[in-house]
């Protein structure tokens, strides 16, 4: 293998590095923008309207401990008990609490498209995270920056139309520039020698291995730069695998098992009409036993 040759299948190493991150890129906004909002929405759909009745009806419960509590508190103390002041307090509470149990916005509506016009939108967002990444090309100016958050937008709500507006206009602002030559002239050169062929694929971007090819290999300042980009790479590329396993440990991704099997979805319908009524039935009694302390109070009083 020559030097030159050698230079190549680095410079190819960091575009096959390049065009994985292009790529997984792409699969993490298409997990976060597409999969997690269909995946909301068919929870909601299925599930997540009854579970909110659920989780309100429990609230309510809480709630009304919390009242008994400072009935009771209030009667130690031999004070009166004010209980438009003790519900005017619960209230903020009340909607602290919903809003803790409402957790991530109500998923939002998005385009209905068609299969040809879904794959349509995958390779237009494709094209635009390939050329337009700002991570990927720092040189790239703010205007193209606010245009690639306005195509992530468009993408999240399936506008299609937008989107190919969006990419219109950047395309008329940037040329394409890719490592592609650098392919083509490496896979043209290595062609023609087999066992260098088989070298250059066996071995990754890494100075250690590199030593086996080059018994005293010193890399040149151009090669060790060309390290530098691949390590990088790498680093963004475990970044990013790093950022979609933590998704995935987050509703509505782990939803996603349950929805597939209907059997298990009638199962959480079940439990959550017990919460139901479990709740129902606490509810009644401690509104009892509330009615029955502040009697008890008046007829002291």
């Amino acid at each position: 293998m020559s030097r030159h040759s050698f230079t190549l299948w680095l410079h190819s190493e960091v575009a096959f590095a390049r065009c994985a991150l292009l790529t997984l890129y792409e699969q993490r906004d298409k997990q976060r923008y597409i999969e997690g909002p269909r995946l909301e929405k068919e929870y909601m759909e299925r599930v997540g309207s009854y579970e909110e009745t659920v989780i309100k009806e429990e609230i309510e419960c809480e709630l009304l401990q919390k009242k008994q509590q400072m009935i009771q508190a209030a009667i130690n103390r031999r004070e009166p008990v004010d209980e438009d002041v003790i519900d005017a307090e619960l209230e903020s509470c009340r909607q602290e609490m919903f809003r803790e149990a409402a957790g991530m916005a109500a998923p939002q509506e998005y385009a209905d498209l068609s299969e040809e016009q879904s794959d349509e939108l995958q390779e237009l967002y494709r094209d635009i995270v390939k050329n337009f990444h700002p991570q990927m090309h720092p040189e790239l100016t703010e205007a193209h920056r606010q245009l690639f958050q306005k195509a992530q937008e468009a993408y999240r709500r399936r506008d299609l139309p937008a989107l190919k507006l969006i990419r219109e206009m950047l395309n008329s602002t940037q040329e394409d520039g890719l490592e592609l030559e650098f392919l083509l002239e490496f896979f043209a050169d290595s062609q023609s020698d087999e066992e260098e062929t088989f070298q250059g694929r066996d071995y990754a971007t890494d100075y250690s291995l590199a030593a086996v090819v080059y018994s005293s290999f010193k890399p040149t300042d151009e090669e060790a730069a060309i390290q530098e980009e691949w390590a990088r790479y790498r680093r963004m590329t475990e970044g990013v695998m790093t950022e979609m396993e933590e998704m995935r440990l987050q509703f509505p991704y782990t939803a996603s098992d349950m929805l597939s099997d209907p059997a298990k979805i009638e199962a959480y319908k079940e439990e959550l009409a017990h919460r139901l009524r479990t709740a129902a039935i606490e509810r009644e009694r401690r509104t009892r036993e509330i009615r029955a302390m502040i009697e008890s109070v008046a007829v002291h009083e």
